[in-house]
């Protein structure tokens, strides 16, 4: 996909959601005002116990571009908080960026063009690399019910390309504000996994096309807000991944890899794959799938 970079895109909302981890989020926020070529209106969602409301006190003091927005009881999912920032959005183009995310110079400016160029695209996926340069994910396919980010693993440099994809992370992203309207809450658990991918899902049936952008780069640190390796989160992810089956389409490819795996939702019964999608799942190995692939089987 080749876009011509012209300098006439107009400025864009940025939502940003903070939970403790100060230090990360000045990191962020570094480099957003070092690295961002075009202006933009910064809608921070916090719900923090630190000294982040204290930070963006006094960081609004400098800039006259932020509204900060604390709720003293935390959020419950990822879609509640990106619904109340999108209301706050001045904008018609969002981008969401997690406070783990370190954004690279002009990061922004391929992305915004894609937009501005194709209005039938209703989301831009950001290439992101890990904190050591390599990739983590320039967009995501499946491998049978296993979604897989495109390129991890290879050198920072590589697939400086934008194509289209069936999803992308939501850690590094641009919206049209068109096509995500209200985003639905409380059918995932929430900051556990999965509900960015099903928020991608939608999008696309709805008939917008997701475009991953190798021409914008951030460097995130994942699960570094929220994440941890506690029995009840593995719980919530398995049944994020059961309902993300069920709703997709993938569940039966599931139950023949994973057959004794526990099954959460019974009354949730499984859907037909849209036609959509089918173009970017590929079938799982016959020969097996290799360790990588196995420790991706929720």
């Amino acid at each position: 996909m080749q876009v011509q970079l012209r300098p006439d895109v107009q400025p864009f909302d940025i939502i940003l959601p903070t939970h403790g981890k100060l230090k990360l989020t000045m990191g962020c926020i570094d480099t957003l005002y070092a690295n961002t070529a075009l202006p933009f209106h910064l809608v921070v969602m916090d719900d923090s116990t630190d000294l982040t409301p204290l930070y963006f006190q006094e960081l609004q003091k400098e800039h006259d571009n932020i509204t900060f927005i604390h709720a003293d009881i935390p959020y419950k999912c990822g879609n509640q908080l990106f619904n109340i920032a999108l209301s706050h959005c001045q904008h018609s183009f969002v981008a969401t960026v997690m406070n783990s995310i370190c954004v690279e110079p002009d990061w922004e400016l391929m992305a915004l063009q894609i937009l501005k160029t194709d209005p039938k695209v209703g989301i831009v996926g950001i290439k992101c690399l890990f904190p050591d340069g390599i990739i983590e994910s320039v967009g995501l396919t499946f491998r049978g019910h296993i979604p897989l980010d495109l390129g991890k693993g290879r050198p920072g440099h590589a697939i400086p390309w934008n194509y289209e994809v069936i999803a992308v992370q939501w850690a590094c992203a641009f919206l049209r504000k068109e096509a995500i309207g209200i985003l639905e809450e409380n059918t995932y658990n929430g900051f556990v996994g999965w509900d960015d991918i099903d928020n991608c899902m939608i999008i696309r049936e709805k008939g917008w096309k997701i475009i991953a952008c190798g021409q914008g780069v951030a460097l995130h640190n994942p699960r570094a807000t929220r994440g941890n390796n506690s029995i009840e989160t593995t719980v919530n992810n398995r049944q994020n991944a059961e309902k993300f089956y069920k709703r997709w389409g993938f569940w039966k490819q599931f139950r023949k890899v994973a057959p004794k795996a526990p099954e959460y939702f019974k009354h949730i019964k499984e859907k037909e794959m849209p036609e959509f999608a089918k173009p970017f799942v590929q079938p799982l190995p016959t020969n097996g799938m290799n360790r990588a692939d196995r420790r991706r089987l929720i």
